[in-house]
């Protein structure tokens, strides 16, 4: 716990305190993440130190952030399972800028994909990870 007047707190304490409370589900998909101004008022930090804090759990594909919004928790999908058929490689990755524009649902920054390589298929895949995941043994494909 991150105490008011604590010396040389990091951006890291404060990231593992926000991730603690994501991950327990005091904070749930959806909620609002604390304003920087609260977070630096109850914790004795900078804004910058906060900023980072929260762009830690932002790569971490825990929290989405909106120029001029409030983060809040990202939300989370039902996975479906990857058609495996024709399937000659899978690789697992964080997208590219562009990659992640140009796909067809929003992928938010943090969140990794599935980079599907088909036998008959003239270039990858991509998938978001957040919404989709390999099939296991529990699997039944008919």
């Amino acid at each position: 716990m991150i105490l008011r007047g604590q010396d040389r707190v990091s951006s890291q304490e404060l990231a593992a305190l926000l991730r603690d409370q994501i991950l327990a589900g005091e904070l749930p998909p959806g909620a609002r993440i604390p304003s920087d101004r609260w977070l630096q008022e109850s914790h004795g930090v900078s804004r910058n130190l906060v900023r980072r804090a929260i762009a830690t759990l932002r790569s971490e594909g825990l929290v989405v952030t909106s120029q001029g919004q409030t983060s809040r928790v990202r939300q989370v999908f039902d996975k479906q399972p990857i058609d495996m058929a024709g399937v000659v490689r899978v690789e697992i990755r964080m997208p590219t800028e562009p990659e992640r524009n140009a796909m067809p649902v929003q992928v938010d920054e943090g969140v990794p994909v599935f980079v599907i390589w088909r036998s008959e298929a003239e270039g990858p895949e991509l998938l978001p990870g957040d919404r989709w995941e390999l099939p296991g043994p529990a699997y039944d494909n008919g």
